[in-house]
């Protein structure tokens, strides 16, 4: 009886977390949570801001399929769904030249990468829910106030309507936290000219 309770409370949750996304995730996103001038995340002075924008451009092309407004339930590696949503496995990585773009559950970012106050010693949940569209638009404002305007300087931000589970990240590539996330998948998309750009941990399918 009390599991069955639990689970009625889990799933009211995430209905009323679907009803509260946005039509206009751009008009209710806060500035990225943290800019940051780890050598953990920017080992270089070569991180390009026009290789993030591609990056950020990748994101757009690989989900392309999908309805950008629509509310997925992103997991961890593993995690099992607790809702009727379609699932996205993270991590996500888009990965162009010097930038690469991340969605990633905050349960899969070893701790010691992020600062101490943003973990707050609380255990972070496998799953949650928002839009793609919600989590592009954080990108392209990390991209925006962290590396354009604080060069060389990279960031991330909290997403998710349920508690704030989804880590929008963007990193140099090659850096100590790029190469401790392991993508869940692996697709390659052309780049510009002669370039050809990995895209980590996404499907042009489902």
């Amino acid at each position: 009886m009390q599991i069955q309770y639990i689970s009625v409370i889990y799933t009211l949750l995430f209905v009323n977390a679907i009803k509260a996304i946005p039509t206009d995730p751009g008009s209710t996103l806060p500035r990225p949570k943290a800019c940051v001038a780890s050598p953990d995340w920017v080992v270089s002075s070569h991180l390009r801001p026009s290789d993030c924008v591609q990056a950020l451009d990748l994101f757009r092309r690989a989900e392309s399929q999908k309805d950008g407004s629509q509310p997925f339930e992103f997991l961890a590696r593993g995690a099992r769904p607790a809702s009727e949503l379609r699932t996205l496995t993270t991590p996500r990585k888009y990965h162009f030249g010097s930038c690469t773009v991340v969605l990633a559950m905050f349960a899969s970012i070893p701790p010691w990468f992020l600062e101490e106050s943003t973990m707050e010693r609380r255990r972070f949940a496998p799953n949650d829910i928002a839009s793609l569209d919600e989590l592009r638009e954080a990108a392209k404002q990390i991209i925006a106030t962290c590396v354009q305007l604080r060069r060389p300087l990279v960031g991330w931000q909290e997403m998710g309507r349920l508690s704030k589970a989804i880590g929008v990240f963007v990193w140099e590539t090659g850096s100590p936290i790029d190469g401790a996330l392991r993508p869940w998948n692996d697709l390659m998309l052309p780049g510009i000219g002669n370039e050809t750009a990995r895209v980590r941990g996404s499907s042009l399918k489902a």
